[in-house]
């Protein structure tokens, strides 16, 4: 497996973080990440032709593009908004020789709006999934932890995987937790779909104000100090024969170019002893 880092984990809004996508490239190489996943936002005023060579200077591939898409919306203009969202997004993928993206393709009004709102996500990401086929792009959808996204549980991820033939799976190995689900569970429950990973990590949040789950409030936390099992999610992911990239990702309270260079240190070193 190869590490990638997601470029919002150390972008100028994170603590410590980087005011350039030129500054985080370099950040990643001196890491020795193999790519970086990018965010829809790391497009903004920059032609895909440039970031592709921004990129490939420093020896990293495009690993995903990840951003938002609204499939879920009920009108048909924010609906086709979502879908012109998509097919943009599927355009830069490929200008880039990036062969994933991700879309988080919107969200229910209200906990009786999640059955509609599945339908309709399902809907757009079929076409999504059509538009990208044609131009060698796979599309993914993550486990969100969101109690309003029906993409959040192991049971809402196979529905949409169902009812969109040929979607794909960004596996977060942190998100499960919000609904309940076993990340090593979910795991075994998608192997041949899951074409891209997150490994983040989560710890108690005294304030009780990131991310509610059945067993109580999270937040971001350091690798290998939180409350995920790292080596029984790294031990599957080497069952199962995961060939993608793990994207890196920390949501913490640190400073998140030390948290990398630690998280990314446990890591590598976990994975080493697991691989033997």
């Amino acid at each position: 497996m190869r590490f990638s880092l997601m470029t919002y984990t150390v972008h100028a809004g994170q603590p410590g973080g980087l005011q350039t996508l030129e500054e985080m490239a370099d950040f990643a190489r001196g890491l020795e990440f193999e790519a970086l996943e990018l965010s829809a936002r790391d497009l903004a005023g920059r032609e895909p032709a440039e970031i592709a060579e921004l990129c490939g200077a420093r020896g990293l591939e495009i690993s995903c593009i990840n951003g938002p898409a609204d499939l879920a919306a009920a009108d048909d203009a924010g609906f086709e908004a979502g879908l012109v969202q998509a097919r943009e997004l599927t355009d830069a993928a490929a200008e880039m020789g990036c062969p994933v993206i991700m879309l988080i393709p919107g969200r229910a009004a209200s906990e009786d709006d999640l059955p509609r709102a599945a339908q309709r996500i399902a809907q757009g990401l079929s076409q999504a999934v059509k538009y990208a086929a044609e131009r060698h792009i796979a599309v993914t959808i993550e486990d969100f932890p969101n109690p309003l996204a029906p993409y959040a549980s192991i049971d809402q991820v196979r529905y949409l995987l169902n009812w969109a033939p040929g979607l794909k799976l960004t596996y977060d190995c942190g998100n499960w937790v919000v609904g309940g689900d076993d990340p090593v569970e979910a795991l075994y429950a998608f192997p041949g779909d899951i074409v891209n990973a997150h490994i983040k990590e989560w710890e108690p949040d005294p304030n009780e104000a990131r991310i509610q789950t059945p067993d109580g409030w999270l937040r971001g936390g350091l690798h290998g100090e939180g409350v995920l099992d790292q080596r029984a999610i790294l031990t599957a992911l080497v069952d199962i024969r995961f060939e993608g990239f793990l994207a890196f990702e920390y949501e913490g309270v640190l400073d998140h170019l030390d948290a990398t260079r630690r998280g990314m240190d446990y890591l590598r070193g976990l994975l080493a002893e697991i691989e033997g």
